[in-house]
């Protein structure tokens, strides 16, 4: 993708354990054109959809 655009490239993460596992910092580091986010553990505020979800009375879900 960074080829294709030719411009820096910036990913916005959440923490899943791939995301933030010691190969994958190693192979952002090696790249100057991409810049990672990640994502606080539990941040509602970045994410509006959780204030609709928390608004909502819902009955819990069966499995």
């Amino acid at each position: 993708m960074h080829q294709l655009v030719k411009a820096p490239i910036e990913l916005v993460w959440d923490r899943l354990n791939t995301h933030v596992s010691r190969a994958m910092r190693d192979l952002v580091d090696a790249r100057d054109w991409l810049t990672v986010f990640i994502l606080p553990a539990y941040a509602p505020e970045l994410n509006a959809v959780e204030f609709l979800w928390a608004s909502l009375d819902l009955p819990p879900s069966s499995p």
